[in-house]
């Protein structure tokens, strides 16, 4: 035991050492060719601008912002894929289960096909080939004369937020929570009367509604797309390159999500399916209820794989410039300021903890279905 404290020690000894020494002669070379490393860059003012922001920006904003609307636009391309390629990946490896000749067929030539293509190259086809081709700005396809959808993007009615960032904030939180109280309530109610409620659906719902009655109770002022001179103002807009960046890293991931759920699925005793069917289960019900719950103890470990690649994939975005933190401070700023090694070290250690948060939930997760399960 003492020897192994000592090998570890000494061997901490020799990384930090060799890290010293790094950090030392970049330090060195970056002052014999006149560049002084500092975080004071951050403070002034950017000067660009940025085509799509989850919260108030313009040129006159520091470039510390521009940095925060860029880590934000990364986080939510990665949010919104993650939960895509997942609801793909179900569907798919179902699929693939199915006693249906043809849907088994189709979902395997899905599978054998897109992960054989690299998501760059299905990102540049989603992007230059598709929705270049969608109309123009005056010819947009419409719903309800609120929702439009051009080769500019997808714009949709948004809340004013400096008027009631407050009640928006609320009115999330109150929705989050009513959702996980019905959830538990109906598991509760199930375990006592054997009556299945649709615990997810029904949860989903209330997580959307409970927002948007709360914001229209307040008077939440919200902004709608208007036609403008050349393209729509107003509202919010989902860039071309932020859907074709979410479809095709969605496909390409959810591939080996399909396969990680089929294999999950038929490492579960059939013979617990032909018992649950036997007392007058539906498939539906035995899929939902019997063989889903076991399955994802056996998904989580390499799904956690599946996403933290997903999360570091979002950097293939500065290939069709989206404005994530690669395009935006790696590239426009480290441009524009010189300062390669302190830009470099924020994104690095960005990706790390992102990483390292997005493992550490899947791990608590992970243990707290073996635990409810007792293994």
């Amino acid at each position: 035991m003492k020897r192994d404290l000592i090998y570890q020690f000494i061997l901490l000894i020799i990384i930090a050492c060799v890290a010293f020494v790094i950090i030392t002669a970049t330090q060195t070379n970056l002052e014999r060719l006149g560049v002084v490393s500092s975080i004071d860059f951050l403070w002034k003012r950017a000067g660009f601008e940025i085509g799509q922001t989850l919260i108030a920006y313009d040129a006159n904003a520091t470039i510390a912002r521009a940095f925060i609307v860029a880590l934000l636009n990364t986080l939510l391309l990665a949010f919104v894929s993650i939960i895509c390629a997942s609801i793909l990946g179900l569907v798919i490896g179902i699929s693939r289960l199915s006693s249906n000749w043809l849907v088994s067929r189709l979902a395997t030539a899905y599978v054998e096909v897109f992960r054989n293509i690299p998501s760059l190259l299905q990102i540049f086809f989603w992007y230059f080939v598709v929705l270049r081709s969608l109309p123009r700005s005056q010819d947009s396809y419409s719903l309800f004369d609120i929702f439009y959808l051009n080769n500019r993007g997808f714009y949709f009615p948004a809340p004013i937020i400096e008027n009631g960032v407050f009640w928006i904030a609320i009115s999330l939180i109150l929705g989050i929570t009513a959702s996980f109280l019905f959830n538990s309530w109906a598991k509760k109610y199930q375990y006592k009367t054997g009556l299945a409620i649709p615990d997810f659906a029904i949860s989903l719902l209330i997580a959307i509604c409970v927002p948007m009655l709360i914001l229209m109770l307040v008077g939440v002022a919200w902004e709608f797309p208007q036609l403008g001179r050349f393209s729509y103002k107003g509202g919010f807009v989902f860039m071309p390159e932020f859907i074709s960046l979410v479809v095709g890293l969605s496909m390409y991931n959810a591939t080996y999500i399909s396969e990680i759920v089929r294999s999950s699925f038929k490492s579960v005793s059939w013979g617990q399916t032909e018992a649950a069917m036997s007392l007058g289960l539906s498939r539906q019900m035995v899929l939902r209820l019997i063989i889903f719950p076991q399955a994802l103890r056996t998904m989580i470990p390499p799904l956690t794989t599946v996403y933290l690649n997903l999360f570091k994939s979002t950097s293939l975005a500065a290939a069709i410039a989206y404005p994530e933190i690669i395009s935006v401070f790696v590239g426009t700023v480290n441009n524009l300021v010189g300062q390669p090694v302190i830009i470099m070290t924020l994104t690095l250690l960005v990706y790390t903890f992102v990483s390292l948060v997005i493992a550490m939930f899947l791990h608590w997760y992970n243990r707290r279905i073996a635990f409810m399960t007792g293994n």
